[in-house]
């Protein structure tokens, strides 16, 4: 633990970033990033990258952007600025617990909600951006929504575990943002 935060301390001193945040390459609209000029760990822009973001959390507020989903973007956005293509990243997301109601489908998020679905643009942007959206089956059933209710591009899994263990088994790294 005491090396973990002397990296830390060492890495908070290493070089300024820059002090407002840009979104974009990848994701214009969400996912803004800090540029960090010197890397203090090598991110290979050869390398493929398959990775799986486990999101069970949603804000207190009802109509507020969930930014565990955001994150993704904020990989994309990333990554591209230091030099990896976006095609070499495939990105996953995983949708259980309460964070199931992103993936509602625009009318039926507002018929029961009330509001419009503050996730239905960032989903649309990471979907144009070669992302896949898996939506836990058991949640979606423990919370009444007919597969009907979901967006098109949601793939509806048996459960969550099983959507995480078959992306992990396929070489998937996890990026566990769960439910806090």
């Amino acid at each position: 633990m005491r090396t973990v935060f002397c990296i830390l301390a060492v890495c908070a001193g290493c070089g300024a970033a820059s002090a407002a945040p840009e979104a974009g390459p990848v994701i214009s609209r969400f996912g803004p990033v800090y540029y960090v000029p010197d890397e203090p760990l090598d991110v290979p822009p050869d390398a493929d990258w398959k990775i799986v973001f486990d999101v069970a959390g949603v804000p207190e507020e009802l109509d507020a952007i969930n930014h565990r989903i955001e994150t993704v973007a904020r990989f994309l956005n990333m990554h591209a600025r230091a030099g990896v293509e976006p095609d070499r990243i495939d990105a996953a997301i995983v949708l259980h617990g309460r964070a199931t109601r992103a993936v509602l489908n625009e009318a039926d998020f507002e018929r029961r909600y009330g509001t419009s679905n503050p996730d239905r643009e960032l989903l649309d942007a990471l979907i144009r951006a070669g992302a896949s959206i898996f939506v836990c089956g058991q949640s979606a059933a423990a919370y009444g929504f007919d597969p009907a209710e979901l967006r098109g591009d949601a793939k509806l899994s048996l459960s969550a575990m099983t959507a995480l263990v078959r992306l992990q088994s396929d070489g998937y790294a996890l990026i566990p943002w769960g439910a806090r």
